[in-house]
């Protein structure tokens, strides 16, 4: 499934060599991912993981500087795209 997401929190994560799905294309300030689809040899359910258990650390926001505030609030928007539960700090 193709899904509209925020590029700055996935650009943190290709930054960090997390596993990412894969963009089918992009506008200046989103990526559209394809959710079905893994990252290399990763399987799409590993790599859906592994993004959305690293969306879910930067949107709860507990313990980081300022200068990370707008990739955790893009991690929560992203969370958002994907149906998934985000963080009070962040409410739908």
């Amino acid at each position: 499934m193709i899904k509209r997401i925020p590029k700055r929190f996935y650009d943190d994560c290709i930054d960090c060599e997390t596993l990412v799905p894969a963009i089918e294309r992009e506008t200046t300030s989103h990526y559209f991912i394809d959710t079905d689809a893994g990252d290399g040899d990763a399987t799409a359910k590993e790599t859906m993981g592994d993004f959305i258990s690293r969306a879910r650390y930067y949107a709860d926001e507990q313990g980081f500087d300022l200068y990370v505030h707008g990739i955790c609030k893009s991690a929560a928007a992203t969370l958002r795209a994907l149906g998934e539960v985000v963080p009070k700090r962040y409410p739908q």
